[in-house]
């Protein structure tokens, strides 16, 4: 059912994209069919899509954050409660500090309609997605930019690696730039509108922009910064009224106020509250301690160790974290990239249009937070679509020197890499992004679904030979094989200790065996599960009356 939505969704955003390109054309006069331009950016659109939907239940593989945040949804849908029997949080506890629970609302009605799968976690992503691309490119028409511009511009956003990757799982923190991006779409439109329908554009980005905060805490660095740049430039254009300014902070601050509330009482507060069925919880730590330099000893020297790994970051485009980029790609290609970057900056500064001037504001306002939070891709992801709208610039320049073999050989250039990343992303580093340290294949879905069916009672599991994470595994199985929460807790290594929300030895009906260790069993129906590889020569006599299902990760030992 998950698989027949997701193309029907796929469907509908091709329809959707088709009705808009069309009725844009007769805007302009023409026909869409007759018109060149609008015949390859419907092509472009559609290729932009189908490559965010295609095998989306499969590749790539659940990641670690995902099935945490993916069980609160499911818990929220079905008990209105998350893993730490918090009633509606504006914030999961999950491990401890997070993660954020904007997204898990966003999911929420997938997840309860086709229940906990690995697409109905990414259907919200996928559909943001598609839904900012769709809004980005009417907005850039309705503008009436050059066509060299939006097709640039257009190109660029669906080529791009870090854009195409982060649509396709459910990574809480990949909200916030779709949502900036969205922010800035309508602030353009209010520049070109008046009166109600100016206020009405101004204020759905005023919105916009203060939802990133509830969709991850590093945002909380970037947003003050961004929100004084608009303000400022705003007001030194005279683009606002006393009267909207007030009007549009006020939209601004009324958004965040809850966060805020969530803010204070995590620095101040010694207790979670709930208000009207709302939970504004205490985490049970900060993730600001483990993402930035601000609470190292030696701030001066972390921040010199900083600078050397945004360098390094840079120019890589790696951090590390399959799920973030692949190596030789990186977050647009690398040194290609930057090259066009440079090449678009350029060209931004000099345009000195509403449009260029709050581009550069986006692209200046995450610089604190580049330089005082350790450099991951989804630290930086407010950072990284101005970086690929000036990109598109840089493209359009090129474009712009009316020299057909530079216009045919960067375009090819830059088709031939993304064709490269598409086969590599789906051939080359397959099996490292479905079976990982935080990513888990379907096929531990499978075994777990196996077990069920031969109704096993204890599943004894070998966590040093599975890939994963040896102390978070519980995540993955709580996720394919969901208890309610009341019976999460009731089955922790803790059970209902409020100092922590984590369990290591054992969740439901799972037991996660340490190293070289072998619990004998013999009552009931039970399995022993095993990553394919493992070194079996010690359990062989033992495991030698049981029946085994295997696939191709892992081997499953049963008694029914």
């Amino acid at each position: 059912m998950d698989v027949v939505v997701l193309y029907g969704l796929l469907i509908l955003f091709m329809t959707a994209g088709f009705l808009t390109i069309r009725f844009e054309a007769q805007r302009a006069g023409t026909v869409l069919f007759k018109s060149d331009f609008h015949q390859v950016l419907f092509v472009l659109f559609c290729i932009g899509l189908f490559v965010r939907y295609y095998n989306l239940g499969q590749l790539p593989g659940l990641q670690i954050d995902e099935a945490m945040s993916g069980y609160d949804t499911w818990a929220l849908a079905n008990y209105g409660q998350d893993s730490a029997l918090n009633s509606w949080p504006i914030y999961l506890i999950g491990y401890g500090t997070g993660p954020s629970a904007l997204y898990s609302y966003l999911s929420l009605p997938f997840v309860k309609i086709l229940g906990l799968t690995v697409i109905s976690t990414r259907l919200a992503m996928v559909c943001l997605s598609s839904a900012t691309l769709l809004f980005t490119m009417w907005t850039l028409i309705r503008l009436k930019i050059s066509h060299q511009l939006l097709m640039s511009i257009i190109f660029i956003v669906i080529i791009n690696p870090w854009q195409l990757m982060i649509s396709r799982f459910g990574l809480d923190a990949n909200v916030a730039p779709h949502l900036l991006l969205i922010a800035f779409c309508l602030l353009q439109l209010g520049l070109k509108s008046q009166g109600k329908k100016q206020n009405w554009f101004y204020s759905g980005a005023m919105i916009s922009i203060g939802l990133t905060a509830y969709a991850y805490i590093a945002t909380w660095y970037f947003l003050p910064v961004f929100s004084l740049l608009l303000l400022f430039y705003f007001w030194k254009k005279k683009l606002l009224s006393i009267r909207q300014g007030i009007g549009l902070s006020l939209v601004l601050v009324i958004t965040i106020v809850p966060i805020i509330f969530f803010a204070y009482i995590q620095y101040f507060g010694d207790r979670s509250i709930t208000i009207v069925g709302m939970t504004f919880p205490k985490l049970l730590g900060s993730q600001n301690e483990g993402q930035t330099i601000l609470y190292s000893n030696d701030i001066w020297s972390a921040f010199l160790m900083n600078l050397s790994r945004i360098h390094g970051f840079l120019l890589s485009g790696r951090d590390g974290l399959i799920f973030s980029s692949l190596p030789n790609y990186g977050m647009f290609y690398n040194l290609a990239g930057l090259l066009l970057f440079s090449v678009g900056i350029v060209k931004v500064v000099r345009e000195k249009s509403h449009f260029s001037s709050v581009l550069l504001a986006w692209l200046i306002a995450p610089i604190p937070l580049i330089l005082i939070v350790v450099p991951v891709v989804h630290h930086w992801n407010v950072f990284l679509f101005p970086v690929i709208l000036v990109m598109g610039y840089g493209l359009s320049a090129l474009w712009s020197l009316d020299k057909k073999s530079v216009t045919t050989a960067v375009f090819s250039f830059f088709t031939v890499l993304f064709v490269s990343f598409l086969f590599s992303y789906n051939s080359s580093y397959r099996d490292e992004q479905q079976d990982s340290t935080y990513m888990a294949p379907q096929t531990m879905n499978e075994v777990i679904q196996i077990s069920k069916e031969k109704k096993l009672g204890t599943i004894y599991v070998d966590r040093t030979s599975i890939h994963q994470l040896t102390e978070l595994t519980f995540i993955f199985f709580r996720f394919f094989d969901p208890v309610s929460p009341e019976a999460y807790q009731a089955s922790r290594d803790q059970p209902f200790e409020r100092e922590t929300n984590m369990t290591s030895n054992q969740y439901a009906r799972y037991t996660f065996m340490k190293e070289g260790e072998f619990v004998e069993d013999n009552k009931g129906q039970i399995g022993y599960l095993y990553h394919q590889g493992a070194d079996l020569s010690n359990y062989e006599k033992k495991l030698k009356d049981f029946e085994v299902y295997q696939n191709k990760d892992f081997i499953l030992f049963y008694k029914e």
